[in-house]
């Protein structure tokens, strides 16, 4: 039985070692890519921190999504 539990260990702790693996690579290319590209930059700011220019108008458009629906329709039930 401690055999098993030892081996489920190791291979949560490998699952988690390569996923963080491919994390750390993922990271390191945007943080590369927001170094050196300016438009991926500004694309960044403007999606997801909301940023605009002086002279334009900001719309947030948000979409209902339908297991929220659901859920609520079941709540009020």
């Amino acid at each position: 039985m401690l055999h098993y539990r030892f081996q489920n260990s190791i291979r949560k702790m490998t699952y988690n070692r390569d996923f963080l693996k491919k994390k750390i690579l993922l990271e390191g290319s945007q943080l590369k890519k927001l170094n050196t590209d300016t438009l991926y930059l500004e694309k960044l700011a403007r999606e997801k921190f909301y940023m605009k220019k002086e002279d334009e108008d900001l719309f947030i458009v948000s979409r209902k999504n339908k297991k929220n629906k659901k859920l609520t329709s079941h709540m009020n039930e």
